[in-house]
């Protein structure tokens, strides 16, 4: 799907020529392990999107799938690997991007590229400024230790909620073009997520991760199961390694993470989610059922569903207003009601700005 925004590309569909398919990866890069990262994952939507596209096999089939061709076929896929999240502030403390990755140039005379990727399951209206603050902190910090000017590419993973008449307005404001601008790709998946992925060469893990991130919030229970009977070939395909050896080892992993993601933003019983992946994967219902009672257990999904949802939005609003007390002081009585009557995108917003914000009208209004 086609999408302007302030300062982003539409998505184009092509990387490679016609044909070529999937680039072969390294042996250094096929068995890269993503459990040094340090960066917290704070919500289940941001815990699949890490779990999947950590690795650059499944990430290089997204991200080159996102440029036009005279950017994708500039760069050398097979040498893409992760690199530091941590960005260095301006205030002494770091900010971390979602995911950062190196990669050389085609030809490598053009030198390296650095690919900045954001995911949002929620309308941030900060966002064009984030990118360009991590933007030029990546590019400082290149130049800096290696002497030479990378070149910056970021990419976008939008799902959710749509954009707001707010955000829209702020976009058509006669200061818009003359403000500071990167110019960024967008993946949208807000509206129809077959079209926006048609005709792209995604591995299996990669399609039903972002088939699972744009459609299962918004399903009700009954309709869980018929998302994954939809996606049997997929779901069967991750499931037995991801179907090619390049790709990591994930496996079970893999459909593991996906199940626990339908149960963390949908309200399905856990043994109906299980009994379905039994049907459609051929394993042994107890071992699937004991990697949804061991979830349980670390309290992630412990209780009904709903209670849950509610319990995580309280301790995201105490974490949050902790946070502002010890950066702005006490909080008036409205400012604290209306952070603890907040939903979790909500939360999650404020609580991704509040490091990054001078005041606190800044940061509710912002």
């Amino acid at each position: 799907m086609r999408q302007t925004v302030p300062g982003g590309h539409s998505r184009r569909k092509r990387a490679f020529g016609a044909g070529e398919g999937l680039p072969d990866f390294p042996a250094e890069v096929q068995g890269f392990d993503p459990l040094w990262l340090e960066v917290p994952v704070p919500n289940p939507h941001d815990t699949l999107f890490h779990f999947t596209f950590i690795h650059p096999f499944h990430a290089a089939s997204w991200l080159c799938s996102l440029w036009p061709a005279e950017v994708a076929t500039a760069v050398d896929w097979t040498s893409l690997a992760p690199a530091d999240q941590r960005l260095p502030g301006l205030r002494l403390r770091p900010h971390f991007a979602d995911l950062v990755f190196a990669a050389n140039a085609a030809p490598s005379e053009l030198g390296t590229v650095l690919l900045l990727v954001e995911h949002k399951s929620h309308v941030d209206p900060g966002l064009e400024w984030q990118l360009l603050r991590y933007a030029v902190l990546l590019h400082r910090a290149h130049q800096q230790q290696h002497g030479r000017r990378p070149a910056v590419l970021a990419a976008v993973l939008q799902h959710g909620a749509e954009a707001s008449a707010a955000t829209a307005a702020a976009a058509t404001s006669p200061f818009a073009p003359y403000q500071p601008r990167l110019l960024y790709v967008v993946d949208d998946l807000r509206r129809d997520v077959d079209r926006a992925l048609a005709g792209r060469s995604l591995t299996p893990l990669a399609e039903l991760t972002l088939r699972a991130l744009a459609t299962l919030p918004s399903l009700a229970p009954a309709d869980v199961p018929v998302f994954f009977e939809r996606w049997q070939q997929l779901l069967v395909t991750v499931d037995r390694a991801d179907g090619a050896p390049e790709a990591p080892p994930l496996g079970s992993d893999a459909t593991d993470a996906l199940g626990f993601y339908a149960l963390a933003v949908t309200d399905v019983d856990p043994a109906t989610l299980a009994a379905t992946f039994t049907r459609l994967l051929h394993r042994p219902e107890d071992t699937i059922m004991s990697t949804l009672e061991r979830t349980y257990q670390k309290g992630r999904l412990e209780g009904h569903q709903q209670g849950h949802r509610e319990g995580q939005a309280r301790g995201k609003a105490e974490s949050l207003l902790r946070l502002l007390q010890r950066r702005f002081g006490p909080l008036p009585a409205d400012l604290t009601q209306r952070v603890t009557a907040a939903d979790n995108d909500e939360l999650d917003r404020w609580t991704d700005r509040v490091l990054d914000v001078h005041t606190l009208a800044e940061l509710f209004t912002g």
